[in-house]
């Protein structure tokens, strides 16, 4: 009877040991994505990498042309406008959280030379809130 409790403990023993190296070895190996722009938030300081690529641009989307407009010039404590597009097969789909097809999420990196920030909610004209619609728009970080 003896050895039957032993044997039990042993493969218990055994059974947690497996569990808590599997996960240790999933926290400790496990690479951060950079496919999303809240992991490369996370992951770096500037959205540049030292190769000069965007920090986020392992994505879908790193290889497509990008078509921006913004004007020449802007004079100071102005609100413009810059119309960033993204030319992509509107057929695709991506699996979703709830496991059924949807839309693909499709963002662009817009870095705004030193001195430029995104304008407060107060300062858009209704007409600009009206064209922007249900856009998202997040700064890399709060510096």
């Amino acid at each position: 009877m003896q050895t039957i409790k032993t044997f039990s403990w042993i493969k218990d023993q055994i059974t947690q040991f497996i569990s808590i190296s599997l996960v240790i070895y999933i926290i400790i190996w496990s690479s951060i994505s950079n496919a999303y722009p809240i992991f490369a938030q996370q992951g770096y300081e500037n959205p540049r990498e030292a190769t000069g690529c965007i920090v986020c641009a392992n994505c879908h989307l790193a290889n497509k042309p990008v078509d921006i407009e913004v004007p020449q010039a802007v004079l100071p404590d102005t609100v413009f406008e810059a119309v960033v597009r993204i030319p992509y097969d509107l057929q695709l789909k991506q699996v979703l959280a709830n496991e059924k097809k949807g839309g693909l999420n499709v963002g662009a990196v817009l870095i705004l030379p030193k001195g430029f920030e995104l304008a407060p909610p107060g300062r858009i004209s209704p007409e600009m809130k009206e064209k922007i619609g249900n856009l998202f728009f997040s700064e890399l970080s709060p510096q």
